[in-house]
């Protein structure tokens, strides 16, 4: 999982990024739009004149434009989700936006000399994978594929990550709903436990690791 969320954050890179396409991506809209992220990327948070909480601001801002961080959320919740209230939903939501962002913001900077290739872009039927290659701390090359899908105004969003075969959502649905059957299903419970571990910074990336 730490694999996976360092090569996730390697979408945000500082200034020495070198992203290469291929013939058959360079007119694909979805790979564009991953490298129009990349740049918005570059353009607003590789700047250290600005605070720490402007930096989490735009970050923020980042994510909700670009991943379907709602869809994502329900998702990892599973079955568990039809039986919630609204309210604990709605919770949830910003839970779930608040450990994205206390997990992956403090590793943008590890990555401001990595490299990002997109290699392929493969659609589906209602979707398009985006293969990547990343630069990772130790110099090796590891493949990422971003699931993006279009938005009913024609825009693009990811609605999944994954690195060496494993998946970000799938990840964290195993996780939740493990979570859930601890406490007989109640998400209200659960968003009163990820607040208390959201508080202690337990998800913030480990330092000694």
């Amino acid at each position: 999982m730490k694999r996976l969320i360092s090569l996730t954050t390697a979408l945000f890179m500082g200034a020495a990024l070198s992203l290469v396409l291929s013939q058959a991506t360079r007119a694909d809209d979805a790979g564009q739009f991953l490298v129009a992220l990349q740049g918005k990327a570059l353009t607003h948070l590789a700047n250290n004149d600005i605070s720490e909480d402007e930096r989490e601001t735009r970050f923020r801002a980042l994510m909700s434009e670009n991943f379907d961080l709602d869809g994502i959320a329900s998702f990892v919740i599973g079955k568990y989700w039809r039986n919630a209230d609204e309210a604990a939903r709605r919770e949830f939501k910003q839970i779930f936006e608040d450990i994205m962002v206390q997990r992956f913001l403090p590793t943008f900077n590890n990555y401001a000399g990595a490299a990002f290739k997109i290699t392929k872009v493969t659609p589906k039927q209602d979707f398009y994978i985006v293969f990547s290659d990343v630069k990772t701390e130790n110099g090796e090359t590891a493949q990422v594929l971003w699931r993006v899908e279009k938005k009913a105004d024609a825009s693009f969003v990811i609605t999944d990550v994954a690195a060496e075969g494993i998946s970000l959502r799938n990840t964290y649905r195993s996780d939740y709903t493990s979570a859930l059957k601890s406490v007989d299903g109640n998400l209200a419970t659960l968003n009163q436990k990820l607040r208390e571990k959201i508080k202690a910074g337990d998800f913030a990336p480990k330092t000694n690791s």
